[in-house]
């Protein structure tokens, strides 16, 4: 995907544990083959509002990634699910050596959304709530296989991690809101059997190419505004104007990007700042708020004008 919405490419798919803390001790390197465990093989001491005693018998391996809530919260507020973003507190070891690879119990939580880290760690917390502490055993494959992450993790290498989830928010399925018409030049937004934005077609009295920036919310959703630097979560479909080729979307993923609005093409940072949470947005883009004059691959020609569809499910 380039530089348009989808964070899959944007940011790095390993977010938070990307650096050791200094200060702790490495523990002695070790020839011996790591132990295949489980989670009951890991101790957790400590209160959940400080950072936690990890405790297990190194080197070991973890054949699936488990987690286990050691402390619930209320269980108020939203679940996390996929698309969820959550603030939190945690500390990341190397399973394989017992080494403290990164902590940010020194500094203030950290907020993410779930695609944006290591597979582990997102399985281990969708179904928990805010106010919960998560013990989660990450097998390699759901770590920083296959390359390691270049400096405390090698291949192979399973993680333990403690995460104390500090706050939930949890993004709209699908734009809600009040309905208005769009102008009749702008091509028409079609569905599938499901209901979701599939394509645009053009109409008797849509001009052949776009000169300035069109901005047409076709659902008005009552969520706050989106201001400049946020990020955004959305879903969307992307086509050649006014009704080419469709070349990117995500409804048929199941799962929305998220992506900072500083992070896009120009259309799309200056068309959805200012819309609010909830709402479905087309936008028709001339050529120079889009790629101009440099082609996408066989995907989009230079010089091409561009519209979308998007529903804005969350901001933060």
């Amino acid at each position: 995907m380039r530089q348009l919405a989808a964070v899959r490419i944007l940011v790095p798919a390993l977010l938070v544990l990307t650096a050791a803390c200094g200060g702790e001790e490495t523990p002695e390197t070790t020839d011996a083959q790591p132990k295949e465990a489980t989670i009951t093989d890991v101790t957790v001491s400590g209160p959940p509002d400080e950072k936690p005693i990890v405790e297990f018998k190194a080197p070991i391996s973890f054949a699936t990634t488990e987690s286990e809530v050691l402390a619930e919260g209320d269980g108020s507020g939203d679940v996390i699910k996929a698309g969820s973003t959550v603030t939190v507190n945690y500390v990341g070891l190397n399973a394989s050596d017992g080494a403290e690879i990164a902590s940010n119990y020194d500094q203030e939580p950290v907020s993410f959304a779930l695609d944006q880290v290591i597979g582990g760690m997102g399985k281990g917390l969708k179904g928990k709530h805010a106010g919960d502490r998560v013990l989660i055993a990450v097998a390699s494959a759901d770590g920083y296989d296959p390359n390691g992450n270049g400096t405390t993790v090698e291949a192979g290498d399973s993680l333990v991690l403690v995460v104390d989830v500090e706050d939930v928010s949890t993004p709209l399925d699908v734009a809600t809101g009040k309905k208005m018409p769009a102008p009749d030049t702008v091509p028409t937004l079609t569905y599938d059997d499901k209901d979701q934005p599939k394509s645009f077609t053009k109409t008797k009295t849509t001009p052949k190419s776009v000169d300035e920036l069109g901005v047409y919310p076709i659902i008005k959703g009552e969520g706050p505004q989106v201001q400049e630097g946020q990020a955004l979560t959305v879903h969307y479909v992307g086509q050649i104007y006014p009704d080419g080729n469709v070349f990117d979307e995500s409804w048929s993923t199941g799962e929305p990007a998220t992506f900072s609005l500083d992070q896009v093409i120009a259309g799309w940072t200056q068309g959805l700042a200012g819309q609010t949470v909830g709402s479905r947005v087309i936008l028709v883009i001339p050529s120079e708020l889009g790629y101009g004059d440099q082609a996408q691959g066989t995907d989009i020609p230079a010089n091409s004008d561009l519209i979308f569809a998007v529903d804005i499910l969350a901001a933060s």
